[in-house]
């Protein structure tokens, strides 16, 4: 059987009550030659029933389930190595897609042009206790394809953010550029890890940006994001390990960058100590 165009992928863990949503979303895409793989990473909440029912209805779902708990490092690892696609899409259990096109949209302009690892769009910011959104993520300099040096100048004023929920990645490149490392950055970057993998991708290929709404990201008022809830200095720790990876990849250079790193490291201090209230 031929592999799939695209491989959806995510693991899970005790989020059962976000799976239909998840899962709904997903096998409703206008677009049909994709594949679904999880790893339900040891759940005890009735996620693996819900896993098996939809399984069952739709063979295009296939999953692992982990006689326990490991984490999301091998979680992680289990569900990469066992998807066959030419094109990825990374999402959580707790995270949805509103736009049934969104697969198709991605795929026709990845086939289309050779030059850009990904295409992504916008993603809403669903605070889960209100059940609504409240804002939004995933800018880019223009429409359409962004080059190498749009894309690290983009990002280092802080104004582009390719963001993981709304982005489908090239595999091969992905993987390519460190994607197959994943544990081990997992553990110098935590939580900042795809947010280094996106973007070393998009400084090295470009990527192809349309400003339309594809999914939604669930946040939690009684915990902030993980990033916020991480110590301070151990954050810092970790942006300046994302800065010495992005330049040891060998970055695309444009007149003034090095004035803006400083004023990058800034932006993200200042947004992780305005999250963790700290200094309110």
């Amino acid at each position: 059987m031929a592999a799939p165009t695209l491989s959806v992928c995510f693991a899970n863990y005790n989020y059962a009550r976000y799976l239909p949503k998840c899962l709904t979303g997903l096998l409703h895409q206008s677009f049909t030659d994709f594949e679904i793989i999880v790893t339900d990473d040891g759940s005890t909440d009735g996620s693996q029933d819900i896993l098996r029912d939809y399984a069952r209805a739709d063979s295009r779902l296939k999953v692992n389930y982990f006689p326990k708990n490991q984490g999301i490092g091998p979680a992680s690892k289990d569900v990469f190595a066992r998807m066959s696609g030419r094109y990825f899409y990374s999402t959580a259990s707790d995270d949805f897609v509103v736009n049934k096109d969104f697969f198709q949209k991605a795929v026709t302009a990845l086939d289309r042009d050779s030059r850009p690892a990904a295409f992504y769009g916008l993603c809403g910011i669903f605070v889960d206790e209100k059940g609504k959104l409240s804002g939004g993520m995933g800018t880019a300099e223009v429409e359409g394809y962004n080059t190498p040096v749009q894309c690290c100048e983009g990002f280092l004023k802080c104004r582009s953010v390719v963001t993981t929920p709304s982005a489908i990645f090239r595999t091969e490149p992905f993987f390519a550029q460190g994607g197959r490392d994943f544990n081990e950055l997992i553990r110098t970057l935590g939580p900042q890890v795809d947010y280094y993998l996106n973007h070393s991708v998009a400084f090295r290929y470009g990527v192809h940006f349309e400003k339309t709404l594809f999914s939604c990201q669930r946040v939690y008022e009684a915990r902030t994001n993980y990033s916020a809830n991480l110590q301070l200095w151990d954050t810092a720790a970790r942006f300046a390990e994302m800065e010495r990876l992005l330049r040891a990849d060998g970055l695309p250079d444009y007149p003034g960058m090095e004035n803006d790193w400083p004023r990058w490291r800034a932006y993200w201090m200042t947004d992780v100590i305005r999250k963790s209230g700290v200094f309110v």
